[in-house]
């Protein structure tokens, strides 16, 4: 597809930003400061909350709908061509969206594209480029029906986008990933800079106006900032991309001051996580959609919130382990309003409802979400509790907008 298109990710100065969890927030940090240093930057995520424009952004701003049909009508020819040959066959949508997402930056000439993975790595659609630098948040169990059972077998699949020679930034990993990453570059002469050795980071403080951190460069003194995002695991999240702005100021992009990194990171935006919608009640919207993303959750709930009653929202995708996230969680909450998912991998809410309900706590079924966060809202009002809203990115996409009012 790319070569009928000539060829246009070979055009794009990229990062390439693989990991579990923390991809998007480690691309947010990363954008802001680089628009805050004066460079046009083009974003590419999935999967997006409210609207697919999201995925696909220059100095934030999504995609219009009419660059988008525009892109959809240059490559519509290479897609039927590509589909009609037996060897490849229909494009998946992931697929043709990545195509158009490099075919918009590199029309737009952008200074600078950050490219996030979609799912692993090794075999990832967006593993066609030869960025500047690559980052690799933290490493968690997920999607083992894909990328294997266990964590080696997982960071073999997202080390797979380390390429000769280019520079990576990891996140702090345990032993048994952290192996897999250095053997990995060693093997392809990348070099490896690491969070927690070659970028030294210290949480200050952790409240909901932001986190500060300390960040110091192999042998530079530490400089506090103040992170937009909220909770402790954000500091990793920022190291990696404080790493990868060092490594592209030495690779020429002169604008990116200590000055433009404090600016970016102060505001940095990245929606659905440990996000809070003041009012009344106060909603808290997190997209954790996993087991790790429900422990960062439930530390995020016990810092900011120690003393406060919740109650929430859930709904999870089928192929999670639901019985297993709701013990993580089940602690905060005196209620559990379980939904469904819009979507055609969700688990039905009865799952989600005796799950919670067998780590001990009350729970009710709302299938319909918005009649979901409605309830919610009310028992959060009628009791003077925070409302959680967790357990899917596609769930906190659709309700997020009702949570303004």
């Amino acid at each position: 597809m790319l070569a009928l298109l000539g060829h246009p990710e070979e055009k794009l100065p990229a990062v390439h930003i693989g990991g579990t969890n923390g991809k998007g927030s480690t691309a947010a940090y990363l954008e802001a400061a680089a628009i805050a240093a004066g460079l046009s930057v083009g974003k590419y995520t999935s999967p997006h909350l409210s609207s697919y424009k999201e995925r696909i952004t220059i100095n934030r701003q999504p995609i219009s709908l009419e660059n988008l049909d525009a892109l959809v009508e240059v490559a519509k020819p290479a897609i039927e061509q590509v589909a009609a040959d037996p060897e490849y066959g229909q494009l998946t949508e992931f697929e043709v969206s990545t195509i158009l997402a490099f075919l918009y930056f590199a029309q737009s000439d952008v200074d600078l594209a950050i490219i996030e993975v979609g799912l692993g790595g090794r075999l990832d659609a967006t593993n066609v480029l030869h960025p500047l630098a690559i980052g690799l948040t933290h490493i968690a169990l997920d999607h083992q029906e894909i990328l294997g059972p266990d964590l080696p077998s997982i960071a073999r699949e997202k080390a797979g986008i380390i390429k000769p020679g280019v520079p990576v930034v990891t996140a702090r990993q345990c032993p048994e990933v952290l192996q897999v990453f250095r053997n990995t570059a060693e093997q392809r002469g990348a070099p490896i800079v690491t969070v927690g050795a070659d970028i030294r980071v210290t949480v200050t403080r952790c409240t909901e106006a932001g986190t500060w951190v300390q960040l110091g460069y192999k042998d530079e003194a530490p400089r506090e900032f103040r992170l937009n995002l909220l909770g402790s695991h954000q500091a990793d999240n920022a190291a990696v991309a404080y790493g990868l702005l060092q490594l592209l100021k030495e690779k020429g992009f002169g604008g990116i001051t200590e000055e433009a990194i404090a600016h970016g990171f102060a505001s940095a935006i990245w929606p659905g996580r440990l996000e809070i919608i003041p009012g009344r009640p106060k909603i808290l919207l997190d997209g954790g959609h996993n087991p790790d993303g429900f422990c960062t959750l439930s530390n995020g709930l016990a810092m900011l919130f120690p003393n406060v009653l919740k109650l929430a929202v859930v709904g999870i995708l089928d192929n999670r382990p639901v019985e297993e996230m709701a013990k993580i969680l089940a602690g905060h909450f005196t209620h559990v309003i379980a939904t469904r998912v819009d979507s055609a991998n969700a688990a039905e809410p009865e799952r989600v409802a005796k799950a919670f309900a067998a780590a001990g706590v009350t729970t009710e079924i709302v299938t319909d979400p918005l009649q979901a966060i409605q309830r919610g809202k009310e028992l959060a009002v009628r009791e003077n509790q925070l409302l959680v809203v967790t357990g899917s990115l596609y769930l906190v996409g659709q309700l997020r907008p009702l949570a303004f009012y």
